[in-house]
């Protein structure tokens, strides 16, 4: 396969002007957002209307119709200002609008997506439940049938927009014999159901903005209408999200990365001991060449990803199954890579930084705090090896 890519002056406009944008409407609320540990509404209420929560969805669906680059692009500019915002365009966009665009009906796309890639309506996704994470095709919350509609009870927990979510797409068993392949299925269950309760909200050490929410179903009732793909696939509408979001918090990471680097480089010009800038001293400059190297690589990794996913489309019927199979492992990867440099680059920034990056409240503090879930959500570091390795040994390199 040719490791050649290269961006559109559209994609490179598009680019500039949410850097321009971010650094207006987000960025000066980060500190106090994070010290208050609020959610930004005022700030999520602007992306939305610019339209920066449908960047990949067509514009026939209400979205800006960037694909899976253009919406890179704008977490990696994300990921430079602030993490928690990235993580509520993230769960909406890739583990919400993506699951409607891949496999809703034409009548779901309309009532539901459509108004979620407008920013009209916040979307959340919720799989892991108090005994099943890494094992998430062991979901205990059932969906009974009764006759043509489904009774929904269960409780799900760690659900980011869940507190503020208009609609929350739902892993439930309808049958939990079969396991992951045949018995879950995703529904779109409308927070103002009767049954549906927000339940306790975590108190997290970083992504101070987010809400993660344990969801309370209790017999909440939905239609047929409510079944997104086919009854039984679930596990399968899930994993197609996540091999998006991986890419996506890849590029946040990468975001994440750039902004600790320049942190780092720019206090190194600046901070004089023995008579010399630190940037002098080889110690120092060793740690921004192993900073620049991860930013360079991931870069490549992450929009060659995202490159690959546009050219497949959003039709996973079309798809092959060693299309499915490069796609997933390549996700993965980047996934795995993405958040571990990330967390390596931000520790040496705060190192430069010295006792400086250790105050709270600091940029390089809270970006310390905030980077460390990224090996553990969209699926654990350790399940993504375990993808990756299952796959080389089924096909190798």
């Amino acid at each position: 396969m040719a490791i050649e890519f290269s961006f559109t002056s559209d994609q490179l406009a598009f680019r500039d002007a949410a850097r321009a944008f971010l650094a207006k409407e987000v960025a000066p609320i980060v500190a106090e957002m994070d010290e208050k540990e609020e959610f930004p509404a005022g700030s999520v209420r602007r992306l939305q209307e610019e339209g920066y929560f449908g960047i990949p969805i067509p514009e026939e669906y209400g979205g800006l119709g960037l694909g899976k680059v253009g919406y890179c692009l704008f977490l990696e500019e994300l990921g430079r200002v602030d993490a928690s915002h990235g993580v509520i365009v993230g769960a909406h966009t890739s583990l919400g609008t993506t699951p409607l665009l891949y496999y809703g009906t034409e009548e779901q796309k309309r009532r539901w997506l459509v108004p979620a890639a407008k920013g009209e309506k916040l979307l959340a996704f919720s799989l892991t439940e108090p005994g099943s994470g890494s094992d998430s095709g062991a979901v205990h919350t059932v969906a009974e049938r009764k006759g043509d509609r489904w009774s929904i009870t269960g409780n799900k927990i760690y659900v980011s927009n869940g507190r503020e979510a208009a609609t929350v797409i739902v892993m439930a068993g309808n049958d939990t014999k079969l396991g992951p392949n045949g018995g879950v299925t995703a529904f779109l269950v409308d927070t103002d159901l009767a049954g549906f309760k927000v339940g306790r909200c975590e108190k997290k050490m970083g992504l101070h903005g987010t809400s993660t929410a344990e969801l309370i179903l209790d017999h909440v009732e939905v239609g047929p209408e409510h079944v997104l793909g086919d009854v039984g696939k679930g596990f399968i509408v899930a994993m197609t999200a996540l091999d998006v979001g991986r890419v996506s918090l890849g590029a946040a990471s990468l975001g994440g990365i750039e902004a600790a680097t320049t942190a780092a480089l720019e206090f190194s010009k600046n901070r004089m001991q023995f008579g010399l800038p630190i940037s002098e001293y080889q110690a120092i400059q060793f740690k921004l060449a192993d900073m620049a190297m991860r930013a360079h690589a991931l870069r490549q990794m992450v929009y060659q990803a995202a490159a690959r996913q546009d050219r497949m489309g959003t039709d996973p019927k079309a798809w092959n199954r060693l299309e499915r199979a490069e796609k997933t492992r390549e996700a993965a990867i980047v996934k795995c890579l993405a958040s571990e440099w990330a967390s390596e680059v931000i520790d040496e920034a705060l190192q430069i930084h010295g006792g400086l990056g250790y105050i709270r409240g600091t940029p390089i503090e809270r970006a310390y705090r905030d980077a460390r879930i990224s090996e553990i959500f969209e699926g654990t570091n350790e399940i993504q090896r375990l993808v990756i390795s299952r796959d080389l040994i089924a096909r190798g390199l």
